[in-house]
């Protein structure tokens, strides 16, 4: 399975007992300790969505098309999150050895501390992961009682402490451009910030987003997997599904990457170097965001995004490459290096 139900929670990071703080004792560097780990929150979700976007031949397939834009909208909150904690005085922290996501782990913050992310290639396991990620109930996808919270009370968590505390919000350094299209002067603008991820994730308003009238990423994973269009809630709140049935994507049949990827010992020298170069040109990656929110510049940024382009072929190359033992293929293991 692409997620493990585990009670050990000892990965959880170093922000795992931010929602267990006392209400009065959550001060300003609270504040920025939150908002630095809904960037890391924000970022742990991109990989596996994208290890998922990647395996699927078709790009133009209502299973790719619906990943990507759940992409973009993952890569949009964690600029508004870069954008909230800069507005406080902080710098994100993105390309650090002790922030940048690893896989297996745990999301940073408590949340969804059943839940061990790994990457994948599309199938059922890994949509049943992505729907209790962004579910507002963590017991919702297992049916179990479980003790962790989910992104939206820590979002709540955090905005609940903007509110009370008011703090001074400056514009320096935060980035408007590609993907970071909301620069945040206000406090209650922020606030508008913090609803707009919250409602674009779990759809905890509703399950159609208000201003872009599409489904909540929630929602797009129900529908995914029911390989139906979502319809309407019903009467108990429980979603519908309509209309035909679509066919399955087809897919490269890639296999979950180990603990810690793959090491250079374990695979052929053409596999090593098709992941080191993903590794590094995600390593590129990481250093230009940081740099963008660093000097508050927007060009590191659209490099960033240039480099996006660049993994989606570097990663197509090694999904079509099958493991000696025939249990799958290869899959990119998202390093820094």
């Amino acid at each position: 399975m692409i997620w493990d139900s585990i009670a050990d929670a000892s990965h959880a990071g170093r922000f795992a007992a931010l929602l267990d703080r006392p209400v009065e004792e959550r001060d300003l560097d609270w504040l920025r300790a939150g908002l630095q780990a809904a960037v890391a929150v924000e970022f742990a979700t991109v990989p596996p969505y994208l290890c998922a976007l990647w395996s699927i031949k078709d790009d133009l397939h209502p299973a790719a098309a619906s990943i990507r834009n759940v992409v973009q909208e993952e890569m949009l909150h964690m600029s508004l999150a870069c954008n909230l904690l800069t507005a406080i005085g902080g710098v994100p922290q993105i390309s650090g050895p002790s922030t940048a996501p690893v896989y297996w782990e745990h999301l940073p913050a408590g949340i969804h501390t059943d839940l061990v992310v790994k990457l994948t290639g599309y199938r059922d396991a890994s949509l049943a992961g992505f729907i209790e990620i962004e579910s507002p109930d963590p017991a919702a996808a297992t049916g179990e009682p479980v003790t962790s919270r989910s992104i939206g009370d820590f979002y709540t968590a955090v905005a609940d402490c903007l509110a009370k505390l008011q703090p001074t919000i400056t514009t320096e350094r935060q980035v408007a451009g590609p993907l970071a299209h909301m620069v945040i002067p206000t406090v209650d603008l922020a606030l508008v910030a913090i609803a707009l991820i919250k409602d674009q994730g779990e759809g905890n308003t509703s399950p159609i987003v208000a201003h872009t009238d599409e489904l909540a990423h929630y929602y797009r994973f129900l529908e995914l997997k029911q390989r139906q269009r979502f319809s309407h809630l019903d009467e108990s709140g429980s979603p519908v599904f309509d209309g035909p049935v679509w066919d399955e994507p087809e897919t490269w049949p890639v296999a979950d990457v180990p603990d810690g990827g793959y090491q250079q010992g374990d695979v052929s020298s053409e596999v090593w170097s098709k992941l080191d170069q993903f590794d590094r040109a995600f390593t590129r990656l990481l250093d230009s965001l940081q740099l963008a929110w660093e000097l508050g510049e927007q060009s590191p940024l659209i490099r960033a995004i240039e480099t996006m382009f660049e993994l989606t072929t570097l990663a197509r190359s090694i999904m079509q490459i099958e493991r000696p033992d025939g249990s799958g293929n290869y899959c990119p293991c998202f390093r820094r290096t």
